[in-house]
């Protein structure tokens, strides 16, 4: 099957190892855009990590934050998969044989799977206390505290995640 697609995109193979502006090009979009889509997210991931919150408005602000991420995140990982996609494919006779980078794409996957997760897990969190005062002082009588420990345990996965595939993609170059 691999000899069958590296076949068919030898062309793109050629022009990438014969350009170095086109190389070079692909390889600074998957770089930054890990870097804005990760940064971001371990960013967001440490603030939930540290959180202890006490209140509503605390527990509002954090994760709404995270939420308001979510869309740049999403946006750096569609990049990061498609000029990821372009690296495969100009060398898949070397890419799909290798151990290190199908470990990586599991930790991608890891990464995707998770970052649904969290998305409901944050929308179970902000549900109950989009009714409340922003001022309130007090935690809601039925707060959502197993979703919140979701949200808390996707970050941890994500933190853990992010920084396994930026390891094992600078492996790959080695």
């Amino acid at each position: 099957m691999f000899e069958s697609l590296a076949a068919f995109v030898q062309p793109w193979a050629d022009l990438y190892a014969n350009n170095t502006t086109i190389s070079t090009t692909v390889i600074a979009v998957h770089v930054l855009a890990m870097f804005v889509g990760g940064g971001m997210a371990v960013g967001a991931d440490r603030a939930i990590l540290r959180a202890a919150p006490g209140t509503a408005e605390a527990v509002r602000a954090v994760v709404a934050d995270l939420a308001t991420m979510h869309s740049v995140i999403i946006g750096a990982l569609a990049v990061t998969f498609a000029s990821g996609a372009a690296l495969f494919l100009s060398d898949v006779a070397t890419f799909s044989v290798s151990k290190v980078y199908w470990t990586k794409m599991g930790f991608v996957i890891v990464l995707l799977a998770n970052g649904l997760r969290m998305q409901r897990a944050e929308r179970a969190v902000l549900h109950p206390l989009a009714n409340m005062p922003i001022h309130t002082t007090e935690m809601p009588v039925v707060f959502p505290k197993r979703e919140w420990r979701d949200v808390r345990t996707s970050a941890a996965i994500s933190f853990v995640s992010w920084l396994s595939t930026v390891l094992l993609g600078v492996l790959l170059n080695s």
